[in-house]
């Protein structure tokens, strides 16, 4: 899980980290993603996961309407698909400042 947080916390000084029923909430112009450690591994999930093309194929819905996760078993597998995640994470980064700004103007006019 600190892997991933490292990644999350590369976006840059804007991210925020809160805690939530132990599991690590991460904000940047809005919620962003969250780490949920399960049995199994960690979910690496995404809030507006449906905004983000996901070219690779990397995320599923698990029959959620708005979140989009992927969950990893082990830190290796977390550092195979580094380049991946790090895609993902800048896209949804990119669309959270977008619609904050985008808000931010309407609500100026």
């Amino acid at each position: 899980m600190t892997v991933l947080r490292s990644w999350v916390m590369d976006l840059g000084r804007h991210v925020e980290e809160k805690m939530s029923n132990k599991v690590p909430h991460f904000y940047f112009y809005g919620q962003l993603c969250y780490l949920n450690p399960l049995a199994e591994g960690v979910e690496f999930a995404f809030t507006k996961g449906y905004e983000l093309s996901d070219d690779a194929k990397m995320l599923e819905f698990k029959g959620r309407k708005h979140v989009k996760s992927i969950t990893f078993h082990s830190v290796a597998e977390a550092e195979e698909n580094e380049d991946g995640i790090r895609h993902i994470l800048n896209e949804a980064a990119i669309l959270n400042e977008y619609h904050f700004k985008r808000k931010k103007q309407r609500s100026t006019k």
